[in-house]
């Protein structure tokens, strides 16, 4: 028998795009799933949508989960969960009908793997904002390595798009509460344990985006909840390769304030590196980036945020004789 799966969908006052979801999901190729629906206190008829699904398709199963809020609804979903594959879903997104048999094949064919994501189409008409660039950035991370090199610059998978092996759950635990990005540090979290990820070159979910959405209306997904919770796993990253000291590329406003959060992580900054030559900083050394050596300076992290600087950094450094990983990471 093929290995049960078992879709997570929370859900919230989402009436007007839940039974799109459910469907998606109920007219999959792989038939051999459950749908959990998590109804997290709506007040709109939400639950009278899932209801009427769980009365004809046994396969769904209503759970309701008092605590407010998206991490509890998950974490209920997955305790109870009875598959060996644990699917994300979102209440407003669409899924491509070969998407968990795609996603299955990919785990059972591959050991290595324990996580699988997808590519994802943008659901949106609005092409101008900051989602379009991340799409595009993240449908071209597929390997493990891309996706493990660029942990640390956004969350480089798209959340709904996750597949995972219930074992990793059962090691490193479920989502945790916090002031951050539950998602992304549980991402960092499984990285951190040396979990493999691939992601499938096919876009298998529409994405949706509007105002409403959490990414957008919850502080917890701010750029600077982001730069708090990598921190901590960056400088984690540091101190188990024994790395106390870092040259920080970057000396505008922005970076010098989240490079150093690392300070309270007992990380040292050494100096910035930065393109203006002679800039001065009031406490800290800082070079021009020319003149950086990778035999006498200590581990350089990037926190430039631009997009297209953040290649041509890179493509120095490996110029350079730097080694992403080895010897610097892109955290921008």
């Amino acid at each position: 028998m093929p290995p049960l799966v078992s879709v997570i969908l929370p859900y919230y006052n989402a009436e007007a795009t839940l039974e799109t979801a459910v469907q998606s999901i109920l007219s999959q190729y792989y038939v051999h799933l459950e749908l959990l629906l998590i109804d997290n206190n709506s007040s709109d008829s939400g639950m009278q949508i899932a209801q009427r699904y769980a009365a004809k398709d046994t396969r769904v199963r209503l759970i309701h989960e008092p605590r407010q809020g998206v991490v509890y609804a998950a974490n209920t979903g997955i305790r109870l969960a009875r598959g060996a594959y644990i699917a994300r879903m979102d209440a407003d997104d669409t899924c491509s009908p070969n998407r968990i048999s795609s996603q299955v094949e990919q785990l059972t064919n591959d050991a290595t793997l324990s996580i699988s994501a997808t590519q994802v189409t943008y659901g949106s008409s609005n092409r101008t904002n900051d989602f379009q660039h991340f799409i595009d950035w993240s449908n071209n991370l597929l390997s493990h390595e891309q996706i493990f090199l660029n942990r640390f610059v956004e969350f480089p998978v798209v959340n709904p798009t996750l597949m995972v092996k219930k074992e990793v759950f059962n090691q490193i635990g479920l989502f945790r509460e916090g002031d951050f990005p539950e998602d992304y540090e549980w991402f960092l979290r499984a990285m951190e344990a040396g979990y493999h990820i691939e992601k499938l070159a096919e876009p298998l979910l529409i994405w949706q985006d509007s105002e409403t959405r959490l990414t957008r209306t919850d502080t917890r997904y701010e750029t600077e909840a982001f730069f708090q919770i990598k921190t901590q796993y960056l400088a984690n990253v540091l101190q188990q390769n024994n790395q106390k000291s870092v040259w920080v590329w970057g000396a505008g406003k922005l970076a010098l304030r989240r490079s150093k959060w690392l300070e309270d992580h007992h990380i040292r900054i050494a100096g910035y590196i930065d393109i203006k030559k002679n800039k001065h900083l009031a406490d800290y050394s800082c070079v021009h980036f020319e003149d950086i050596n990778p035999t006498d300076e200590p581990f350089i992290i990037s926190y430039i945020t631009n997009r297209g600087r953040r290649d041509e950094i890179r493509a120095f450094l490996n110029q350079k004789g730097y080694k992403e990983g080895h010897n610097y990471i892109i955290a921008g």
